[in-house]
């Protein structure tokens, strides 16, 4: 079995300051974190982090024994000037290299359901590559998160990915790009994870974990093992799949983030003893 690697998402401390953030993580148990990138987290690391900023990033997480592995970047790679949402992708590759941290996670482009058309799949598959290309110059992987929208399920998702993916792993020995398989936002979305997970398997290079309930017709996210999601045959499809990225737990209420991410690292750490 590979080995897992349990990991915290950084959306739901986006209002913690990086050094109580770590402090957090390590007390639970969990030596991996994710840091954000931008203004939504005023604590974490700005889209302009100088040296100093970085510097003080490492240090928070050598203080607090951790290791930064991921960084939760933002572009929109269906925006007007495609060319410079690649270059804010590309600067964040390298702060994924100034930091050591293994993976970028990005996403694919902001377009509704209704708008996106052959083209748009084309224009954001192209950015994909070239962003995958300069993240493998810097030994990084680019993680595009399942998110809804041109990535709401799992065929969508291969039809973005696979070409990239197949000519860059042509040309590099390391996975430069492929999915954050993020089990509720395909459940979300109205698509079975399982079912999504069983398409993409080859392509998923990071995960993001948190659940999903419904009040009425409303979907609401939560803890793992807190929601709809028949967790046992996604993690057996993992671990039998020989998935050995990070899974990083994603609970996003900011308001009760560590009782959210200690109860769904007990419950993921549960389910992954009892299929493994």
């Amino acid at each position: 079995m590979p080995d897992v690697k349990l990991a915290c998402a950084a959306w739901g401390f986006r209002k913690m300051e990086l050094p109580e953030y770590f402090a957090a993580a390590k007390e639970m148990g969990i030596d991996y974190v994710e840091v954000n990138l931008g203004p939504n987290s005023p604590g974490h690391l700005p889209f302009d982090a100088t040296d100093a900023d970085l510097e003080c990033a490492l240090r928070a997480a050598e203080d607090a024994d951790v290791a930064i592995v991921a960084l939760a970047g933002g572009n929109n790679f269906a925006a007007p000037d495609v060319e410079a949402e690649i270059a804010k992708a590309n600067a964040q590759l390298e702060m994924c290299e100034a930091l050591g941290a293994e993976v970028l996670r990005i996403f694919a482009g902001w377009v509704s359901a209704a708008a996106y058309t052959d083209a748009t799949f084309e224009r954001i598959s192209d950015a994909l590559r070239e962003v995958g290309a300069y993240a493998a110059e810097r030994g990084v992987a680019v993680a595009v998160e399942n998110h809804g929208g041109v990535t709401a399920t799992g065929a969508q998702c291969y039809r973005l990915l696979i070409e990239p993916v197949c000519e860059l792993d042509e040309e590099w020995d390391l996975a430069p790009l492929g999915l954050n398989y993020d089990p509720a936002n395909f459940r979300h979305a109205g698509e079975d994870p399982l079912s999504a997970l069983m398409v993409n398997a080859d392509l998923i290079v990071y995960s993001h974990w948190k659940d999903v309930r419904y009040e009425g017709d409303a979907p609401e996210y939560c803890a793992v093992g807190e929601g709809v999601i028949d967790w046992a045959p996604i993690v057996e499809e993992l671990l039998l799949g020989g998935y050995d990225g990070y899974w990083a737990i994603e609970y996003e209420e900011p308001d009760d983030v560590i009782r959210g991410t200690r109860a769904s690292a007990e419950y993921l750490r549960r389910v992954i003893a009892e299929v493994g």
